[in-house]
C-alpha cells in the first residue's frame, strides 16, 4: 500500500504540471505576403508572443524574439522577428527547399494539431528562407508527398526576421472543428551552438507547451487519390552487361490521418550509404537509414525491435502508419522477398497524457529454415525532472529458443545535470533478427552523468562533462565485463574546441585502455573546418592507435567539400579516406561524387541529379556508390510522379506548370 500511494503521489504531482499559456486564434481575412519582411500593417491584429529561455536551463536569454501565428482555410502563417547582439556573425549558407541547416541560425515553429504533445510536425527556416520540414510520423522527401512550405527571410541591423506560409494539407489534420493545438518555437544560435525556445517545457515539463487556443481546423476532403512514384533506369554494367529494370512507389491515404506506402521492386542505387569508421569495436555496428520507404512512418514503426538496416532489399513492401485517435497511433510494415524472406512489424503507441506513454510491438521474421517473432511492451512516465521506464521484450526462435530481455530505467534532468541509470537482465537466446542487440547474455547496472555549461559572455562558450559506468555478469552469474567511461569538453567563444576522454574496461579478464584527445576549429561551422582525433590504448590485449582528420570546405556558395581520413594501427595498418564533393546547380539540380579508399580497396562514383522539387527526377549515376570497388557501369534513373484519382490517370505538377507558364525572366 505505501508503494501504491507513492506512485499516486508522483502522478498527481505530474498532472499538476499541466498548464498551459494560450494563445488566441485569429483567422486572416487577406493572407499576408510572404517575403520575408514583417510589414505592420499585415501582422499588427495577430496575436504574438515574446521571450526566449535557453532550451537547457529555462534562464532568460537577452537576444529576445517575437512570433506571430495565423491562419485560414489552405495556410498557417508564421512570422518571426529575432533580435541579436552582433548581427554581424547571423550565419546563413543553405537556400534550398527541404536541406539540413545545422551550420546556420534557424528558427522553427513546433505544432501539433492532435493536442497530446505526441505529435508535432516541425517547420524550420533561416534567414535566407531555406526550409526543412519533419511531419508527425516521419516522412520522405519528395515534395509531392511531403507539400509545399514557403518561407522568406533577411538579416536586419538588429537581428534577422523571416515569414513562412504551410499548407494544412501537408499535415494529417484530425475532424474539422474548432480545436486546442499545441504550438512552440524554438531558435537556434549557431555561432554558439546553443537553442532557445518560447516556453521551456524541459525538466519533464513538456504539458506548458502552449496552446493555441480555438483554432476552426478546416473541413479537407481525404484525398484518396493514389500518388505515384514509376521509375526505370536503363545502362551498362561490366558485371552484369545491359541494365533495364522499373519500379513503382505509390502513396494514398486510407483516412484523415492514416496512410498507406507501398514499394513494388525498389532500387537503391542512387542512394548513397553511410560509411562506418574503422574504430575497433567488440560489438556489431549499424549505419544510418537513408532509403526514402523506411522514412515514412518512422516515429510510428520505429522501436528497439525494429532496424530498418536488417533489410537488405525487397521485391514488394507496404508501410501503412497513423494516428487512430488523439491519444493513439499505430504503424505496420510489411516487405517480401519472394522465395527468400518475409519480414513484418506492427506497433501502437498509446498517450493518455503528456506524462505517460505505453507502447506495444511484435515483429515476424521468415526465411526458410528458421522463424523469429519477438514482442515489446514499454511503459515511461514522466514526474517532473524525473523519468521511469520499464520494458519487457522476448523472442522466440527455431534456433535459438525463446529468450527475454528486461530492464527498468530512471533518469533526471534538470538544469545543467542529466542523470540516467539502467538495470538490465538479456538472456543469451534473445535473438530478435529484425532488431538490433549485439549484446545478449548479461546482467546488471548502467549509470551515466552528464554536466553542460554555457556562457553568454567571456572566451569560454561552454565546458561539461559525461562519465558513465557499469558492471555485467552473465545470466548465470558468471562475470562477464566492466567498464568505465568519461569525457571533458570545451569550446572557446572563437569556436575552437576540445575534447578529451579515456576508457577503461575489463571485458572477460582482458584490460582494455583508450585515451582520447579530439581538436578542432570552428565547431560551430559544419561547411568549413577542420578537426583531429588521436587515440592510444590496448584493445584485446594489443597495443592500439587510431588517428583521424576531417575537414570541410565550402569553395563557393554552391560548391562543397568534405574529408575524412583513419589510420589505425593494430594488428598492422589499415587506412580509410573519403572524400566528397558537391555543387548545387540550383534548388534541386546538383552534381556530386564521393570516392572511398579503405585499404587495397577503392571505390567512385560521379552524379548529376534532380530531386527534392516538384515534377520528374532523374539521376545519372557512373560508377556504384556503394560497393566496395570501382564498377564500370553507367545509369540512368528516372522518376515521373502521377496521380491516379476519380478522373484517372494524371500529372497535377505538369498541369500546375502549364497553368502557370514559364518563369519570366
Amino acid at each position: 500500500m505505501r508503494l501504491f500511494g507513492f506512485v499516486a503521489f508522483l502522478f498527481l504531482a505530474g498532472s499538476a504540471l499541466a498548464q498551459t499559456r494560450p494563445i488566441p486564434a485569429f483567422r486572416v481575412a487577406k493572407a499576408p505576403v510572404v517575403d520575408g519582411i514583417i510589414g505592420e500593417d499585415e501582422w499588427k491584429d495577430v496575436p504574438f508572443v515574446e521571450g526566449l529561455k535557453d532550451e537547457a536551463t529555462g534562464a532568460d536569454y537577452a537576444d529576445s524574439g517575437r512570433f506571430w501565428l495565423s491562419y485560414d482555410d489552405k495556410f498557417v502563417y508564421f512570422a518571426a522577428r529575432l533580435k541579436d547582439s552582433d548581427p554581424r556573425n547571423i550565419r546563413a549558407t543553405e537556400y534550398r527547399t527541404n536541406t539540413g541547416m545545422s551550420g546556420d541560425d534557424w528558427v522553427r515553429l513546433e505544432l501539433d494539431l492532435s493536442g497530446s504533445l505526441s505529435a508535432f510536425n516541425s517547420f524550420q527556416m533561416n534567414p535566407l528562407g531555406a526550409t526543412n520540414i519533419q511531419i508527425a510520423g516521419g516522412r520522405a522527401s519528395k515534395r509531392e508527398w511531403l507539400g509545399a512550405m514557403i518561407a522568406k527571410g533577411r538579416i536586419t541591423e538588429s537581428g534577422w526576421e523571416c515569414e513562412a506560409q504551410i499548407p494544412w494539407q501537408a499535415m494529417s489534420i484530425p475532424r474539422a472543428g474548432v480545436r486546442d493545438l499545441r504550438v512552440n518555437f524554438t531558435r537556434y544560435v549557431a555561432r554558439t551552438q546553443r537553442t532557445f525556445t518560447n516556453v521551456f517545457t524541459g525538466n519533464g515539463q513538456n504539458a506548458l507547451t502552449p496552446t493555441w487556443a480555438k483554432v476552426i481546423l478546416p473541413k479537407q476532403a481525404v484525398d484518396r487519390s493514389i500518388k505515384l512514384l514509376p521509375y526505370a533506369y536503363v545502362g551498362y554494367d561490366k558485371t552484369s552487361k545491359d541494365i533495364v529494370n522499373g519500379g513503382l512507389d505509390l502513396k494514398t491515404a486510407l483516412s484523415e490521418q492514416i496512410n498507406l506506402v507501398g514499394s513494388i521492386n525498389p532500387d537503391f542505387r542512387n542512394i548513397e550509404n553511410q560509411i562506418l569508421s574503422i574504430d575497433f569495436s567488440r560489438f556489431e555496428r549499424l549505419a544510418g537509414e537513408t532509403r526514402p520507404f523506411f522514412q515514412e512512418g518512422r516515429q510510428y514503426s520505429g522501436s528497439a525491435l525494429f532496424a530498418s538496416q536488417r533489410i537488405p532489399s525487397f521485391d514488394v513492401g507496404i508501410n501503412s502508419y497513423g494516428r487512430i485517435s488523439n491519444t493513439t497511433s499505430f504503424g505496420f510494415l510489411n516487405t517480401v522477398d519472394f522465395g527468400h524472406r518475409d519480414n513484418m512489424v506492427f506497433n501502437v503507441t498509446h498517450d493518455p497524457d503528456p506524462t505517460t506513454s505505453i507502447r506495444a510491438a511484435i515483429t515476424n521474421f521468415e526465411t526458410p529454415g528458421i522463424s523469429n517473432q519477438a514482442y515489446l511492451v514499454r511503459y515511461s512516465k514522466q514526474f517532473g525532472p524525473y523519468g521511469l521506464q520499464l520494458r519487457d521484450l522476448g523472442s522466440k526462435d527455431t534456433k535459438f529458443g525463446f529468450g527475454r530481455h528486461q530492464d527498468a530505467s530512471v533518469s533526471y534532468s534538470k538544469g545543467e545535470w542529466n542523470v540516467f541509470s539502467r538495470y538490465s537482465r538479456v538472456e543469451r537466446e534473445f535473438r530478435p533478427r529484425l532488431g538490433f542487440f549485439p549484446e545478449v547474455d548479461y546482467k546488471g547496472p548502467f549509470i551515466e552523468v552528464d554536466y553542460q555549461k554555457s556562457f553568454d559572455k567571456g572566451r569560454l562558450n561552454d565546458w561539461g562533462f559525461t562519465t558513465n559506468a557499469l558492471t555485467y555478469d552473465r545470466v548465470a552469474g558468471k562475470f562477464y565485463r566492466n567498464e568505465w567511461s568519461g569525457e571533458v569538453f570545451t569550446t572557446l567563444r572563437s569556436g575552437f574546441f576540445t575534447v578529451l576522454s579515456a576508457d577503461l574496461q575489463d571485458f572477460e579478464g582482458s584490460k582494455d585502455s583508450l585515451y582520447s584527445v579530439n581538436m578542432g576549429f570552428p565547431r560551430s561551422n559544419p561547411f568549413t573546418n577542420i578537426s583531429g582525433q588521436f587515440d592510444t590504448g590496448r584493445q584485446a590485449g594489443a597495443g592500439y592507435q587510431s588517428f583521424s582528420l576531417n575537414g570541410a570546405y565550402r569553395l563557393t556558395k554552391k560548391f562543397q567539400l568534405t574529408m575524412r581520413h583513419q589510420t589505425v594501427s593494430y594488428f598492422g595498418v589499415n587506412e580509410q579516406t573519403i572524400f566528397s564533393a558537391n555543387y548545387d546547380l540550383g534548388n534541386d539540380r546538383s552534381i556530386s561524387g564521393r570516392a572511398v579508399k579503405r585499404g587495397k580497396d577503392m571505390n567512385a562514383y560521379l552524379a548529376f541529379r534532380r530531386s527534392g522539387n516538384e515534377g520528374i527526377e532523374y539521376f545519372l549515376i557512373l560508377g556504384d556508390p556503394n560497393a566496395p570497388r570501382f564498377r564500370s557501369s553507367l545509369i540512368l534513373k528516372v522518376t515521373v510522379p502521377m496521380e491516379f484519382g476519380r478522373h484517372g490517370l494524371s500529372m497535377p505538377w505538369a498541369q500546375r506548370h502549364v497553368i502557370s507558364g514559364p518563369a519570366k525572366p
